[in-house]
């Protein structure tokens, strides 16, 4: 397919052209971007839902069964699962996508894993533009599921327009570990496998640590049982609804374009520093010999080697 074909499939919602879209995304494929320029007014059509918490608790079950309730409203669904990245190719293990079998066939859902490849907050590089893709593609609502790693995960809030806290009970140990994190960014907080003991425990736990309207959003959930689910898409689109009116999802939105803007200016100065390291690797050799023999300092050093980094980048010869 060529970026035309591309586009135009993309705006069709075809399953094909928006899983070469996102791929060219992940493998750093530049040509992509110029498909992505022309989708900008796309941007920002869908409800996008950050879904986190510990390892175990559910999440991917949850989002199943969210699936089908979006479906049952009409909605067409995007979901982007982060998982860990393989250690041998790189690629996430879609160890997440095989527990949503029952809907990853459906013409209206679009379900895709991606690598964390070493990229911290528990999300992937990937994700900004990838949301962008599924907007494009007709999707209503869009679901991240972050790998899960903790306190870390914190990210997800300058992505998501509702961030969703998943956790179980027997976590109150791990509620008091991820106070500074995941409870400051929450916008729900569900306490999924319900049907297990010492539910109401953890509930009294967040409440005393939970602002009060966040307090208010605690909502119960067995994605086993298929109990709360209904009440939790509800709540998840009334809470969506009140940001809208009160300006907050404004709000976070500028902040996900700030953050869009700054991974991409870190991901070219990485890019531009690892090539410089190994195009230079003879000059910094040199220069490390005369900060050994005393010729100069290492202040003086840096700065020639930063005179160095800046001269290329201004002269743009890391340009590929």
């Amino acid at each position: 397919m060529d970026l035309e074909e591309i586009k135009a499939g993309i705006l069709r919602g075809n399953r094909r052209a928006v899983a070469k879209a996102i791929s060219m995304i992940e493998e750093g494929n530049k040509e992509i971007y110029e498909v992505i320029k022309d989708l900008k007014e796309y941007s920002g059509r869908a409800i996008v839902v950050g879904i986190t918490g510990p390892p175990g608790v559910g999440k991917s079950s949850l989002i199943s069964k969210l699936i089908k309730e979006a479906l049952g409203k009409g909605m067409k669904v995007g979901v982007l699962l982060v998982d860990p990245s393989s250690p041998i190719s790189g690629g996430a293990l879609l160890g997440n996508r095989l527990r949503m079998m029952e809907t990853v066939t459906n013409e209206n859902v679009y379900i895709r894993s991606l690598a964390t490849r070493g990229w911290k907050g528990g999300l992937s590089k990937a994700v900004d533009d990838s949301i962008t893709i599924l907007e494009a593609s007709g999707k209503d609502i869009i679901f991240i599921e972050t790998v899960g790693a903790g306190q870390i995960e914190t990210d997800i809030a300058k992505k998501a327009d509702i961030v969703v806290v998943v956790l179980m009970p027997y976590s109150g140990d791990e509620i008091q570990a991820l106070k500074a994190g995941l409870m400051e960014i929450g916008d729900i907080f569900v306490i999924n496998k319900e049907d297990l003991d010492k539910a109401r425990s953890t509930e009294l736990v967040l409440r005393m640590i939970l602002e009060k309207d966040k307090g208010s959003r605690i909502i119960y959930t067995s994605a086993l049982y298929n109990r709360g689910i209904k009440e939790l898409f509800e709540l998840i689109i009334n809470v969506w609804n009140d940001f809208n009116k009160n300006g907050e999802i404004d709000k976070r939105r500028i902040e996900r374009i700030r953050s869009k803007l700054l991974n991409y200016l870190t991901f070219q100065l990485d890019s531009a520093m690892n090539k410089f390291l190994t195009e230079e690797a003879n000059t910094i050799d040199n220069i490390t010999s005369k900060v050994i023999n005393k010729e100069i300092s290492e202040i003086d050093a840096a700065e020639i080697l930063l005179k160095k980094l800046y001269e290329k980048i201004l002269t743009n010869q890391f340009k590929e």
